[in-house]
């Protein structure tokens, strides 16, 4: 049986379709293209600009074309993760789909509903004539996965309504009201070295038995941190022992907490003993403060090659500092949405170099001008330490709003259709609502989407009964609007 003949058979169809034209972040080309092609020849206005963005406008239908206009707004590129024994090249193959009961999958790869979804309910709503809507701004950009290039070059000339669904976030039963905008910083000390003298071991620290998790998704769950971990030893270490750091290592990607850090160090052959000694109370005393979300935490010494030369006990003392005082986990709540955070710093990646050593950090807040404070507190601290800090492009956040008209009519037709309230919350994590937001500070914006599962990998799947109730929803929403 086809995939669109299921319900709604007309969201599913043109999922069907898109799913056969290669979309992966970056290769949008196509997919774009066919965007385009789709609304001319439905002789609708339509736009794409150079970052491959496509606008599809289509007027009111009978009776609501003097109506307030509504932007419809998705990514149409997708995540291109495959199983080891699958044969796909995301380049030029189509999606192979599968239905597994009230489950829509792919053959081993991907499946793209994030945010195929988003698209097929747009292509809908322009390929229908039977609709109640308002006119209607329907917003397909590129390269949300990777950079957001598509919406930070979005032209917001482009377009006249001040009010826009999402469809990249939330469920059929929760409506999503704001994200953290966020950034990535470099803290970098720059490291002397000088010969070691006298008789020295030199030993690998490491820090293992961590769980890790996403900064975003899982910082308040209180998680350790490697490299603070690793920080907390060398700190214990050389308050007591004539130790020589030689290097610092950890973590692998900036907005993952790190599971794993080492540190290659120096002692005098006496003070082996002692310092094992140090880490076993070190590590017992950790596992007591973290026996919920990590009671595994190792600490140890293995035997390393021998090393001649070791950070100077001035560098090694900033780098140490710097590991013991970067802000790390949960740095403020939301006053207005309950377990929501609002304002983090994850110390995600940090690694020696023949400069120095350079600690990669991911900034979160859905409050920008928190951001800028925890932004201000670091730039104190680099001072502080004489190093120096760099801050790359971020994106914008997206502050929950109380007094939205749109999410008080949202909320108002949910209830009409389903008498319960649906869900409210935000997220932790970037989404494209921010850099709208910012373009045009008086968008009205609400986000929702059906369930998704392990979105990001080759286990990807949507509920097709989700995706027919957020369709016949989405078409309740449209027609009160």
């Amino acid at each position: 049986m086809s995939v669109s003949q299921h319900e709604p058979k007309k969201v599913l169809g043109f999922f069907e379709e898109i799913s056969k034209i290669p979309r992966g972040s970056g290769n949008e080309k196509a997919i774009s293209d066919y965007l385009v092609d789709f609304g001319e020849k439905r002789g609708l206005v339509t736009k794409q600009d150079e970052a491959l963005n496509v606008v599809i406008y289509k007027p009111g239908s009978p009776g609501h074309e003097n109506r307030p206009p509504l932007i419809l707004q998705s990514h149409m590129d997708m995540v291109c993760e495959k199983n080891a024994d699958t044969t796909h090249d995301f380049l030029t193959d189509p999606i192979s789909l599968r239905v597994d009961g009230d489950y829509l999958f792919a053959n081993g790869t991907t499946l793209g509903a994030d945010n195929g979804v988003g698209v097929a309910v747009g292509l809908a709503l322009l390929d229908s004539d039977d609709i109640a809507h308002p006119p209607l701004e329907i917003v397909f950009t590129a390269e949300e996965e990777t950079t957001m290039k598509g919406i930070s070059n979005l032209d917001p000339g482009w377009f006249k309504a001040r009010r826009m669904i999402n469809m990249d976030s939330g469920s059929d039963t929760t409506f999503c009201v704001g994200c953290a905008g966020g950034g990535r910083l470099d803290f970098t000390v720059p490291v002397k070295r000088e010969s070691l003298t006298g008789e020295m071991v030199c030993k690998l620290l490491t820090v293992r038995g961590l769980l890790g998790g996403h900064s975003g998704v899982e910082i308040h769950l209180g998680k350790a941190n490697s490299i603070r971990i690793l920080g907390r030893a060398l700190d214990a270490l050389k308050a007591e022992l004539d130790l020589r750091l030689i290097s610092v290592s950890g973590g692998l990607k900036a907005n993952a907490i790190p599971r794993e850090a080492d540190a290659v160090i120096a002692l005098p052959p006496a003070d082996i003993g002692k310092a094992e000694q140090i880490l076993v109370a070190l590590q017992q005393t950790l596992r007591t403060e973290y026996r919920v979300p990590d009671p595994d935490i190792t600490l140890a010494l293995v035997p390393t090659q021998e090393y001649t030369e070791a950070f100077t006990c001035d560098s090694a003392k900033k780098v140490i500092s710097a590991m013991l005082l970067l802000p790390f986990g949960v740095l403020h709540m939301s006053y207005d949405i309950p377990g929501l955070v609002e304002t983090s710093n994850n110390v995600g990646v940090m690694e020696t170099t023949p400069e120095g050593v350079s600690i990669d950090c991911a900034l979160r807040s859905s409050v920008p001008s928190r951001r800028l404070l925890v932004r201000k507190q670091i730039e104190a601290l680099a001072d502080a330490l004489e190093v120096k800090v760099d801050f790359g492009h971020g994106y914008p956040g997206w502050t929950y709003n109380p007094d939205s008209p749109l999410l008080a009519d949202a909320i108002a037709e949910y209830c009409k259709l389903y008498n319960e309230e649906p869900n409210i919350e935000a997220v932790h994590a970037g989404l494209e609502c921010g850099f709208m937001l910012e373009k045009i500070p008086d968008m009205d914006i609400i986000s929702y989407c059906c369930k998704i599962f392990d979105g990001h990998t080759p286990n990807e799947h949507l509920s097709i009964s989700s995706l027919n109730r957020t369709w016949k929803y989405t078409l309740a929403l449209l027609e009160s609007l």
